[in-house]
């Protein structure tokens, strides 16, 4: 993560048997690795192994990391969204300059848990925070001026059946693990690329027409992932350059 005059380097584990968390920085300007504070809220996704450990990666924007949190909670493991009050849902931010953490609460549109967790990201300069609304709808808001809670503001609302999925919609409608995530928008922002998790390659939506486009590229398996036997994640991919070739 690039910040002014430094570059800095964030890792964190949460500590099963312990209920806590683990957190440090390392600053390149004097290659020491210090502790800072453990989060002070749980993140939501936390990829347990198996190993008394979890990791979790979070949103990068404006030299902060986000996270999506649950306030006021104790359970780790095998959580169902469904447990959880859409009270309970915060935006926890690490200030990578300052080593310092806030809360952000979600938009007061947010009013019923969705079936699936929802996810924040970074679209069109924006923090973003993104769900799915019962299991028919996409729904994508923008914090347009970071860190104002006021500033929440409803990007975009995508009925599935628009999304034109290549497999049996009527069936999956009640599939409560279909998870649509947000990755970019394109061109001018009419654009929305965006991924599911029912699908290996990449969608192309544009909202202003209503078409879709689908990319032909999809996610191959790695020398390095082999081991695992999984496949890398488009959600994975953080950040983007341009580029001269169309994907329209």
């Amino acid at each position: 993560m690039i910040i002014p005059d430094t570059c800095k380097v964030v890792v964190s584990r949460y500590i099963h048997d312990q209920l806590t968390s683990e957190v440090k920085v390392l600053s390149f300007s004097d290659n020491v690795w210090r502790n800072i504070e453990s989060f002070p809220t749980i993140p939501l996704h936390l990829d347990y192994r198996g190993l008394g450990h979890s990791w979790y990666d979070g949103a990068f924007f404006s030299g902060t990391l986000n996270w999506l949190a649950i306030h006021n909670n104790t359970w780790y493991n095998g959580y169902d969204v469904k447990d959880f009050t859409v009270e309970q849902f915060v935006i926890v931010s690490l200030d990578l300059g300052t080593v310092t953490y806030n809360h952000y609460w979600l938009p007061r549109g947010f009013n019923e848990v969705p079936p699936i967790e929802p996810n924040v990201g970074v679209l069109g300069d924006c923090l973003c925070f993104s769900y799915s609304y019962k299991v028919t709808y996409l729904i994508i808001w923008q914090m347009k001026k970071f860190g104002v809670e006021e500033s929440w503001t409803q990007f975009l609302k995508i009925s599935y059946q628009n999304l034109q999925l290549d497999y049996d919609f009527s069936w999956n409608a009640l599939d409560y693990h279909l998870r649509f995530i947000p990755l970019l928008l394109y061109g001018e922002g009419n654009t929305l690329i965006l991924h599911s998790n029912k699908e290996r390659e990449a969608i192309l939506y544009n909202w202003k027409d209503n078409r879709v486009v689908r990319t032909g590229v999809t996610v191959h398996k790695t020398i390095i992932d082999n081991r695992t036997n999984n496949y890398l994640c488009w959600h994975l991919a953080k950040g983007h350059v341009e580029s001269l070739v169309s994907i329209c």
